[in-house]
């Protein structure tokens, strides 16, 4: 249904256009991934297993065409998966547009405004009809009718697409996967909300947002267990509100930004003794920050993630679920994102609200800390990063209370790293050959490591 919405958009879009489409452009490029698995969870006939994948020739189309009263911006991406054929997936914006009393009316998909530079990778935005304007300085978009399903892009879906089971150690796929993991389309849910950014004299920052989302019973951790059930009110009323506050500073090659969510909502369950009410409250904050420096050459980034945890009584049992995340993952290594399924916290993915209490990299409460550098010199782009992830504790009794103290840090981990070159011999970029080298390592307790060659040729025709 979706393609033939999107399909329907573009041609619409001809149709009222009386001049020709300016310079649409075609991509393709190839890539190709290798990885290790080795560590203490593997077969005990093996010490480590290599693993590779060709992805066939992606394609994507982009077409942009702005007039007095109408806006079009279409990226469309094809792939191919072994399962289930050719999939569709439409770029970070594919919407049609009408500019009508100042508001640009749009249908399809607009991308949230620009994050700093270490949150490249943590990607949502409107899947539906939306109103934009910008007034002094200030935007401000109206999601009216947003069916969200966790933003599938190609840089956070190629890899999840081929199956998960096929790259997952036997012991971790019996863990990880259910038997619903197996559906390639993404599930959807209402949302709606209101975002605004504005700048002063192009040096503070300010940011706002609040979506609500409709819950329902999606998701393996959502599911309405059968006493709740039983009761008047069903469990197609659970939601979750997300607020967001941010501020941001740039002064020269100097950059600072801050961002505080709050997460709250309800989701029904089986009864508990110490819950006065047959539900769990849902009631979560997180913090983030990006502090950057940077020029015409290249950017450095130091950045965190800080969730809070959920409320447990003394026995462990879950009283008071804590932050609960949306959109993609602020993780962007290939294998722990899109293999493994890795999120900071609680999370609503394209399967609805996930939570997964296993020792293995999954959705669990974890802080989060990294640098990463890029540069750019004559068409060569190299690029280094680290990130250190904390796992919160999770046993015996917890208040639910926001703290960044390393007293509620488990002695399980995970680290990753990586380094990347690109080379774009043309100077408008049109094509580029590039090579990402890294991986991920866990506590000993855990005894997971995994390294990965990633390597993409690609070209743009105008």
């Amino acid at each position: 249904m979706k393609k033939v919405f999107f399909l329907f958009l573009f041609l619409y879009a001809q149709l009222i256009s009386s001049e020709e489409v300016p310079n649409p452009t075609l991509e393709i490029y190839f890539q190709w991934i290798l990885f290790r698995t080795q560590g203490r969870i593997l077969e005990e006939k093996e010490s480590y297993k290599i693993s590779a994948l060709t992805s066939p020739a992606v394609l994507g189309f982009k077409f942009e065409k702005y007039k007095d009263k109408f806006h079009t911006n279409l990226e469309w991406t094809l792939i191919s998966t072994p399962n289930s054929g050719l999939i569709f997936l439409p770029g970070r914006d594919s919407y049609f547009g009408i500019f009508y009393k100042g508001f640009l009316w749009g249908a399809g998909r607009k991308s949230d405004f620009e994050e700093f530079p270490a949150w490249s990778s943590w990607k949502d935005g409107v899947e539906g009809l939306f109103a934009e304007t910008e007034l002094d300085r200030i935007k401000i978009r109206f999601d009216f009718l947003d069916l969200y399903r966790g933003f599938p892009l190609l840089e956070n879906q190629w890899l999840k697409l081929q199956g998960r089971e096929l790259f997952l150690p036997k012991q971790a796929r019996e863990e990880l996967i259910s038997e619903k993991d197996t559906a390639v389309f993404s599930q959807s849910r209402y949302r709606a909300g209101i975002s605004l950014t504005g700048n002063k004299e192009d040096r503070l920052i300010y940011k706002f947002r609040v979506r609500y989302l409709s819950l329902g019973n999606w998701g393996r951790f959502g599911s309405d267990t059968k006493e709740s059930k039983s009761e008047s009110i069903e469990g197609d009323r659970d939601y979750l509100v997300e607020w967001k506050l941010g501020l941001g500073f740039l002064w020269k090659y100097f950059y600072i930004s801050g961002d505080f969510f709050l997460s709250r909502g309800i989701d029904k369950t089986g009864y508990h003794p110490s819950r006065p009410e047959r539900s769990i409250q849902i009631s979560g904050e997180a913090l983030r920050f990006d502090l950057g420096f940077y020029n015409t050459y290249g950017k450095i980034s130091i950045f965190a993630f800080l969730p809070d945890r959920e409320k447990r009584s003394s026995q462990g049992e879950i009283l008071e679920l804590g932050f609960i995340g949306m959109g993609a993952s602020p993780i962007s290594n290939p294998i722990l994102q899109q293999v493994w399924g890795f999120y900071p916290s609680t999370w609503i993915t394209d399967k609805g609200l996930e939570r997964e209490e296993t020792n293995f990299p999954g959705k669990r409460p974890a802080n989060l800390f990294g640098w990463k550098a890029e540069g750019k010199f004559f068409g060569i782009s190299p690029g280094i990063h680290f990130t250190y992830i904390g796992f919160l504790k999770e046993e015996n009794s917890s208040s639910g209370l926001w703290t960044i103290s390393s007293r509620n840090i488990q002695n399980r981990f995970l680290r990753e790293a990586g380094v990347s070159i690109s080379w774009s011999p043309l100077e408008d970029d049109s094509s580029k050959i590039e090579l990402d080298l890294g991986g991920f390592e866990s506590d000993e307790t855990t005894g997971l490591k995994q390294w990965y060659m990633l390597f993409r040729i690609g070209g743009v025709w105008k």
